[in-house]
């Protein structure tokens, strides 16, 4: 258990270090950029995410998760999925080229036209890396992706916020992402030192095609249906609407949604080394799952506490009505590493298909549920979104649970102490925080020391697993607790 263990902690902070440089610096440019766009640009963007999210996992195609799951991979094999990755983002980016002006009468905006054919550009060259950056997440080896996302993060962002500055439009989103897309590709092939084989063989792809397509079936209905929030809040209500739900949802997936992947983007690799070994895999998983739950939540209920003070700080005063978006937002990421994290142990274990049913399944509740709260005002649909990712949750860890022998039952007792820890801490931060007259960035840093204060100490007083495994990986000593 340590070497997996050890393997795993090392794993993960390189790979919180890789994910937190790109999101974060990226987050902090678009916060810029913001500072010269209103949220309709913003919603312009919004509008085009749920084609862009669908493309990115056709070109993907399941096939990195295949490799990374396989033990051996010849040249031959690498080769040929290369070749077919980049097939498929041409043929991907030819599509949208020519279906560009239907996407901007079912919007009723004409720029979009322009908008899609360029920033669709991005796709090709995504297809460029896929094979080169799955070798890496085989080796574990997120030192390099770290920094080779930390540098073209960065660059890109320049770029994007200088647009900003001189044509303070929409293409500054679409110029920061395009580069993002050329820079990273690039210094794959260079960083990953592999290159194809001249010979295409139809075998050596059709070997994954039975995990892959399941996944590819899986991942493409996550992706339309997890951008249809942003389809269906352009079509029913407007492009300022959608901005303004635009950038809570990105912060909630730059906090949450980047830890949880963090983690389960290590995990995965290290749990497919014993895939067979039930024990052993129920022992690791649920650890997984126990300390993701331990790091994400009290961010995120943090962040709900102090939205408003959080939005005031960082951008105008047009963007009131995000920090409201943004509290609903908080509960959804605080839940997200659930679904996500548990989803690996079907995967380890070769249940692909079972994947793809559960997809269909839970995502036809989704839309189920975004059909019913597009009815009503935004806030409604925004808490009905948040009793889906309720359900998301449980039923994913119900049939991850199933595989490895763990009832939901026990999993919910794993946890227990930190939902407890939580309860308290954001009982007394809440209550603390409205006797605090003052601006908003001394509160946000007084209620954010407070709340760590309460919540770590309530752990340590109910003898937190999580808080246990942190502390000796930190190197504090074990008789602490």
């Amino acid at each position: 258990m340590s070497s997996s263990g050890s393997k795993t902690f090392k794993g993960t902070i390189w790979s919180m270090v890789e994910r937190f440089s790109t999101i974060g610096v990226q987050l902090l440019c678009t916060l810029v950029i913001a500072q010269f766009l209103d949220p309709s640009q913003f919603g312009l963007i919004g509008m085009m995410s749920i084609f862009l999210a669908f493309s990115g996992i056709l070109v993907d195609a399941g096939f990195s998760q295949a490799l990374i799951r396989e033990k051996t991979v010849s040249q031959q094999e690498y080769s040929s999925v290369f070749y077919f990755n980049v097939l498929m983002g041409c043929g991907i980016y030819l599509t949208f080229f020519f279906s560009a002006p239907l996407i901007a009468d079912f919007y009723n905006e004409p720029v979009l036209v322009a908008l899609v054919r360029w920033a669709f550009l991005a796709i090709v060259f995504m297809s460029l890396g896929v094979v080169q950056q799955a070798q890496l997440f085989k080796k574990i080896d997120f030192k390099r992706v770290s920094q080779i996302s930390l540098i073209s993060v960065v660059c890109s962002g320049v770029i994007g916020i200088t647009v900003a500055v001189i044509y303070k439009s929409v293409w500054a989103l679409v110029a920061q992402n395009l580069t993002y897309a050329i820079l990273r590709s690039t210094q794959l092939w260079i960083v990953g030192k592999w290159f194809p084989s001249e010979r295409f063989n139809w075998s050596s792809v059709r070997k994954y095609l039975g995990f892959s397509l399941n996944l590819l079936g899986a991942n493409i209905i996550a992706a339309i249906t997890d951008n249809l929030p942003n389809m269906f809040i352009g079509k029913a209500y407007s492009a300022a609407v959608l901005g303004n739900y635009t950038i809570p949802n990105k912060l909630q997936t730059s906090v949450a949604g980047t830890l949880s992947f963090s983690i389960h983007r290590v995990s995965y690799p290290v749990m497919a080394e014993f895939q067979d070994d039930i024990a052993r895999l129920r022992y690791y998983s649920q650890k997984v799952v126990d300390m993701a739950f331990f790091i994400i939540s009290p961010i995120m209920l943090y962040l709900l506490i102090e939205s408003h003070d959080l939005f005031a700080a960082i951008l105008p005063a047009e963007w009131g009505e995000a920090a409201h978006y943004f509290q609903y937002m908080c509960v959804i990421g605080a839940i997200y590493c659930f679904a996500d994290i548990n989803m690996d142990v079907l995967l380890v274990r070769g249940k692909s298909r079972w994947v793809l049913v559960i997809e269909i399944i839970r995502k036809i509740v989704f839309v189920l549920s975004l059909l019913v709260g597009i009815q009503f005002s935004i806030d409604v649909l925004l808490q009905i979104l948040i009793g889906y990712n309720l359900f998301n949750a449980i039923f994913v860890s119900y049939f991850s649970g199933k595989l490895v022998d763990c009832t939901l039952w026990h999993q919910f007792k794993n946890i227990f102490s930190t939902v407890l820890s939580l309860a308290i801490a954001f009982s007394i931060t809440y209550l603390i925080r409205d006797q605090i007259m003052w601006d908003p960035w001394p509160r946000l840093i007084v209620t954010g020391v407070v709340f760590v204060l309460i919540y770590v100490s309530m752990a340590y007083l109910f003898k937190s697993a999580s808080l246990r495994y942190v502390m000796q990986k930190l190197g504090v000593r074990n008789n602490v607790m």
